[in-house]
């Protein structure tokens, strides 16, 4: 496929997915429509990378769903002086995303080959804004918090205690809540009140894969 096909289909995905579900800020359609999202998949999966699905890298590890991030980012309405705490985003496409509308972000992931991957991208497109860092995702990293806007690339099965506590005060984290024995799950924040207070919010009902570290305990049989 030529730029200029991956350019076509770059605002096809803007125009046939992002805004008929209802993400409209000029902002993030922005954000999606500068960033090549084929940079961050293998070779063999350029062509079908702006589908609306996730995009399976192997080894348990998916791109999530070009919408269900920008229904995230949408309702955080990053601004430059944010911080935000991009979790498991894999290749890197997620913080690439976050890095065009926020001041600074920090880049989690499990797999150092996959963070290396990211790193190589951002550099190429000039993203000087985002700071990688080799972690456990469940974990977070309160180090460099706390943080104004959290996002958990994937579902989880449990609220994801540890990184509530690295929010700052306004803050709001964003993730896919998917128990055990559902089918699917909600897109889901949590906002950290001035008071200290957390509030939950459902954001809409989507499909996606658990994130590595936040799976359902399995049950062992002796």
């Amino acid at each position: 496929m030529t730029l200029q096909n991956f350019q076509k289909s770059r605002e096809a995905m803007v125009v046939s997915q992002l805004q008929p579900s209802g993400v409209v800020s000029e902002s993030v359609m922005a954000a999606y429509r500068s960033v090549p999202r084929e940079m961050f998949v293998p070779n063999v999966l350029r062509g079908v990378c702006y589908l609306d699905d996730d995009i399976d890298l192997g080894e348990g590890r998916i791109l999530v769903e070009p919408l269900i991030f920008a229904r995230m980012v949408q309702d955080a309405e990053l601004l430059s002086s944010d911080k935000v705490l991009d979790i498991g985003g894999a290749t890197g496409y997620s913080a690439a995303i976050a890095a065009k509308l926020a001041g600074q972000v920090v880049a989690v992931d499990a797999d150092e080959k996959l963070l290396q991957q990211g790193q190589a991208q951002w550099q190429q497109l000039g993203l000087l804004n985002i700071t990688p860092v080799i972690g456990i995702h469940n974990d977070g990293y309160a180090v460099g918090g706390p943080y104004n806007v959290i996002f958990v690339n994937g579902a989880v099965s449990a609220m994801p205690q540890k990184l509530l506590d690295q929010l700052s005060y306004g803050g709001r984290l964003y993730f896919v809540e998917q128990k055990e024995e559902d089918t699917s799950g909600r897109l889901t924040v949590v906002i950290k009140e001035q008071s200290g207070v957390f509030l939950t919010k459902y954001l809409s009902d989507v499909t996606t894969s658990y994130l590595k570290g936040f799976e359902p305990s399995q049950s062992f049989v002796f």
